[in-house]
């Protein structure tokens, strides 16, 4: 009977052991992939302003670089609250939306408004949310015509528009634009559509209810839903979040707190260049 218990105490101590280093290898293991397997993170852009200028413009295109560069990061929401910009400089954020989107799934989640250049780089996305009442549509251009040529004397032109466009040519240029515009959102939205082209084209803006009801947005909801539909495109059920503006912003002048984030958004401008045209709306 002794001999017994000495036995099973035994038995009792080397399950224990077992046990401990079991318990032990997983810690190991975990810690070991926490190091060189990286968690996967949605990464979140914030546009919060109206993209009249070369700065705010570049800022952004940074930030889809950096999502689309960035290995962590599999899935990108945009979160829009945008009215508008300057044609080119929207024409090129939309671009740089399709290119990221060519390698990861991006939502854009739109708060209070995303309509005409707003809207233009929200389509490039593969998924549209916006809130009941959201702003969106839009989608036309506003110019003005140049201001008439002064005569100068000392001056030597080869042609007539060398110097200055016609109206009638400027004119053209503007609905070329629009023209533009309008097929992009016919070509990203496709058969979701239920509203016709000449209706599209006369630039209305609707709330997020009636977007829904003309196919111009996916659904009703917020960024938390945009964030769990780009983790569902990227097929990650755990992962993390990444505030990629302020992750841009700390790598080009802080590189070693890369580790911490905030919810800053861009800086913003009111700034209206002459003699150019916009996809942008008016208060």
């Amino acid at each position: 009977m002794p001999n017994s218990q000495v036995s099973l105490r035994g038995i009792s101590r080397l399950s224990n052991s077992y046990i401990f280093l079991a318990i032990v290898s997983i810690i190991i293991g975990i810690l070991i992939f926490n190091f060189f397997i990286k968690i996967p993170n949605v990464g979140v852009i914030t546009i919060d302003t109206h993209i009249m200028d070369e700065e705010t413009k570049d800022e952004i295109v940074k930030t889809l670089r950096y999502a689309r560069e960035e290995n962590t990061i599999k899935a990108v929401v945009l979160d829009m609250n945008c009215p508008g910009g300057e044609v080119s400089k929207i024409e090129e954020i939309y671009l740089e939306v399709l290119r990221l989107r060519s390698e990861k799934p991006v939502v854009t989640s739109i708060d209070e408004k995303g309509a005409s250049g707003g809207y233009y780089i929200a389509v490039a996305s593969n998924f549209i949310y916006a809130k009941p009442s959201s702003e969106v549509g839009s989608i036309g251009v506003i110019s003005w015509l140049p201001e008439p040529e002064s005569l100068d004397e000392e001056r030597i032109i080869t042609g007539p528009y060398k110097s200055a466009q016609s109206k009638k040519h400027y004119t053209s240029q503007i609905e070329m634009a629009k023209q533009y515009f309008v097929e992009s959102i016919i070509a990203q939205r496709n058969d979701r559509l239920n509203i016709d082209k000449e209706t599209l084209s006369k630039a209305g803006t609707y709330t997020g209810i009636e977007g829904m009801r003309y196919g111009l947005i996916d659904g009703i909801g917020t960024k938390s839903d945009a964030i769990e539909k780009a983790a569902s495109y990227a097929y990650i059920a755990n992962y993390g979040l990444v505030d990629i503006n302020k992750a841009v912003r700390i790598n080009e002048y802080a590189p070693e707190l890369l580790s911490s984030y905030s919810n800053d958004t861009l800086s913003k401008t009111d700034t209206m260049p002459t003699n150019n045209y916009y996809f942008y709306v008016g208060e």
